[in-house]
């Protein structure tokens, strides 16, 4: 199955009880908001790929206080075996805005996947068609994009 991004947009009641929960009924309680919810982003495999593309380092090395890095990895991270992050409505109209000011299409035709491969970077496809890739970080960036703003518009 492999690591994957699964964005979930819950009011800031649940959030409550995820952060009030034991470390090891979070996994089950996201697994079913998962199922539940309304307001779900899978980026699957391609989240390291586009933080990466935005910050030049790994999500599994976050940049605190950077905008383009929490709009993929949050803000606050859970303790716990499982990576769970999460962004406060109040954080994320600093995080769109920051994804708004990207200028995505000069990225794109500069990006060296190359490079994406020798840092290691999620999954280990970057020596794929680069047409390819470029879509599929192109199609995240945009979805991650609209899942943001649709979280401020929803409140």
């Amino acid at each position: 199955m492999g690591l994957r991004a699964v964005y979930l947009g819950v009011d800031e009641g649940i959030l409550d009880d995820l952060v009030a929960l034991p470390t090891d009924q979070r996994s089950g309680a996201l697994a079913r908001l998962e199922e539940s919810s309304t307001r779900v982003l899978h980026l699957d495999k391609a989240w390291d790929g586009l933080h990466f593309l935005l910050t030049v380092v790994s999500a599994g090395s976050p940049i605190e206080g950077s905008p383009l890095s929490e709009a993929v990895v949050g803000v606050h991270v859970f303790d716990g075996d499982d990576y769970v992050g999460c962004s406060e409505l109040d954080e994320l109209p600093a995080i769109v805005a920051a994804l708004e000011r990207v200028p995505l299409a000069d990225l794109l035709a500069g990006a060296d996947f190359s490079a994406f491969a020798r840092a290691g970077i999620y999954p280990n496809t970057w020596g794929s068609d680069p047409a390819v890739l470029t879509a599929e970080l192109a199609t995240a960036f945009a979805e991650l994009l609209d899942f943001h703003r649709g979280c401020v518009a929803a409140g």
